[in-house]
Formats: structure tokens, C-alpha cells, sequence
């Protein structure tokens, strides 16, 4: 004779308890989605605003040799008319 500890209807409870995780789960699920989505515009914007700053400091690399190149010239210029004075 076989006997069982469940008791009549116990499955239903059972079952309940499963549904109510499962739709928690897939609740706490949508949340990351969300969080993850906004995480990645973020990113995307902090990377737009990275490229913009990288091209900017190139500009003003450029600026500034230009300055020290026409500097470099009148300090040569400056140099050689001390000789001839």
C-alpha cells in the first residue's frame, strides 16, 4: 500500500507559490532590462562627450605647436639681431 504526505489540494498552494516566484522573477527581470537600457544611453552620451574632449585637446595640440613654432622663429630672429648690434 502505497501512501502520500500531500494533502488534498496541497499542489494548488503549491502551484500558487511557484506562479507568485516566477512573476516576481520576471518582474525583478524587467527592472534590470530597464536599469541596463539607462546604463547604456549613459554610456553612449559619456562616450559622445569623451570623443568630444578628445578632439578638442588634438585642437589645441595643434594650436600650440603652431605657437611654439612661430616663437621658436622670433626667438632665432631675436638671437640674430643681438649678434649684429
Amino acid at each position: 500500500m502505497v501512501t502520500s504526505t500531500a494533502q488534498p489540494g496541497g499542489g494548488d498552494d503549491e502551484r500558487a507559490r511557484a506562479l507568485q516566484a516566477y512573476v516576481a522573477k520576471v518582474k525583478e527581470h524587467r527592472e534590470c532590462e530597464a536599469k541596463v537600457k539607462k546604463l547604456r544611453e549613459e554610456v553612449k552620451k559619456q562616450s559622445g562627450r569623451y570623443e568630444k574632449t578628445e578632439d578638442d585637446l588634438k585642437a589645441l595640440q595643434g594650436v600650440g605647436q603652431l605657437i611654439g613654432e612661430v616663437l621658436k622663429q622670433l626667438d632665432s630672429e631675436k638671437c640674430k639681431s643681438s649678434f649684429l648690434s
